[in-house]
């Protein structure tokens, strides 16, 4: 279902060419690859510059037929497929915003990423709308080099027998 959305979110969002503070040529295309994870670190990798926070916020909003379908639906209870998909939506919205401005700076990963999510429903109106903060911190890193440790050269010992 993720996978869907975010296929979704990448066609619906222009390939676009803009210099970034550092001055060069910056393109947002789906190959670059980005790090994202929630820790502060990229296991194998060493981070070269910070360049501070990134953050970004989605909102959305369901239709009103599709609320009150929902509203009928939440009768007789169960899973509220419409809500959930509203959601996933959002924050992979809120994601792929947060990269787009990491790599407008240059960086090449996004560390400490945190979410934040909201949602406000009005029930005489229908209606919920869903926000999703996400931030972190866009750094520059690079693989580590391995350290192969000096030991004395192999010396076959003659056995006499």
């Amino acid at each position: 279902m993720l996978g869907r959305v975010a296929r979704r979110v990448q066609r619906a969002t222009p390939r676009r060419t803009f210099t970034s503070a550092a001055g060069s040529d910056v393109t947002t295309e789906r190959t670059k690859s980005l790090y994202f994870t929630t820790r502060d670190h990229i296991k194998g990798r060493e981070v070269l510059e910070e360049f501070g926070m990134v953050s970004a916020v989605a909102v959305r909003s369901k239709s009103v037929i599709s609320d009150m379908y929902v509203a009928l639906a939440g009768l007789v209870g169960g899973e509220a497929a419409s809500y959930t998909s509203l959601m996933n939506e959002t924050m992979a919205e809120a994601v792929h915003r947060v990269q787009y401005a990491a790599r407008a700076q240059g960086a090449t990963a996004v560390i400490n990423v945190r979410f934040d999510s909201n949602t406000t429903m009005n029930r005489l109106v229908f209606g919920m709308h869903c926000s999703v903060i996400c931030y972190g911190t866009a750094v520059r890193c690079r693989p580590l080099k391995e350290v192969v440790p000096v030991s004395s050269p192999f010396v076959p010992t003659e056995s006499k027998q």
